[in-house]
C-alpha cells in the first residue's frame, strides 16, 4: 500500500488510536479501584482535620476507624450532615460547594450544635491559582473561621465577611488572600448561599427563628 495515500494514513490513525485508547483504557479500569480509595482516605482525611478528631495512625484504616467512631451521618435535603459524638467535639459539619475563580470550590464546614459560630473550615476540593487562590487551604487562613460568630440577623449574604469592611474587627469577618480577591470573593458569596440553605433544613428541627432576608 502506498504509504502516503489517504487510506494509508487513515488506516495507520485509526491504529493509532484503537492501541492508545485501549491502553488508556485498561489502566483507567485497573486503576477504578485505588482512585476510589485515595478518594476516600482524603475526605476522611479532611472530616479529621474538620471535626479535630483524634487518629490512631497514618493509614486509611486509622482514619476510617476515627470517622466511624466519632461521625454519625444523615443525608437532609439532599446534603450529607455530619454529626460529631466525640465528648467535647460535639458539632455539626456539611460540605458547602460553589463556583471558586477557575473551578469549583468544596469545604466542610463545621459549626457548633446551636449553628450560632464556625467551629472549623477545611477545603476538600479546590484547583484555584497555585500560590493565590489556592492559598486558601493554609492553616493561617481556615483558622481564622475557627470561633466565627455567623451574623444571622444581619442582611443575607453577610452571615460571614471576607475581607475589608465597614466595620473593623466584626465578629464574622475574616480576612481576604493578598492578590486572590475573585476567590475571596467567591468563597464568601457560596458560603454565604450554603450556610443559608443549610440553617433552613435545620430551622424546624432546632426551633431556630426565621432568617432575615
Amino acid at each position: 500500500m502506498n504509504k502516503k495515500s489517504p487510506a494509508y494514513v487513515l488506516a495507520f490513525m485509526a491504529a493509532i488510536c484503537i492501541v492508545f485508547g485501549t491502553g488508556i483504557s485498561v489502566v483507567n479500569y485497573a486503576t477504578q479501584g485505588l482512585l476510589a480509595k485515595n478518594a476516600t482516605l482524603h475526605r476522611n482525611g479532611v472530616l479529621c482535620r474538620a471535626f479535630q478528631l483524634d487518629v490512631a495512625g497514618t493509614s486509611a484504616e486509622a482514619y476510617q476507624q476515627a470517622v466511624d467512631a466519632a461521625l454519625r451521618t444523615s443525608v437532609v435535603g439532599g446534603r450529607t450532615v455530619y454529626e460529631c459524638v466525640a465528648p467535647g467535639k460535639e458539632g455539626v459539619g456539611f460540605v458547602a460547594g460553589g463556583m471558586g475563580f477557575w473551578d469549583r470550590i468544596e469545604c466542610v464546614v463545621v459549626l457548633s450544635p446551636d449553628l450560632q459560630k464556625i467551629l472549623n473550615v477545611q477545603v476538600l476540593e479546590q484547583k484555584e491559582t497555585p500560590g493565590l487562590g489556592a492559598r486558601i487551604e493554609e492553616p493561617w487562613f481556615t483558622d481564622q473561621f475557627k470561633g466565627l460568630t455567623l451574623a444571622w440577623n444581619d442582611p443575607q449574604g453577610q452571615r460571614i465577611l471576607v475581607g475589608a469592611n465597614p466595620a473593623p474587627n466584626a465578629a464574622n469577618e475574616v480576612d481576604a488572600i493578598t492578590g486572590a480577591t475573585q476567590t475571596s470573593m467567591a468563597l464568601m458569596r457560596f458560603f454565604n448561599s450554603e450556610l443559608d440553605a443549610f440553617r433552613a433544613q435545620y430551622a424546624q428541627p432546632l426551633n431556630l427563628e426565621p432568617l432575615n432576608r
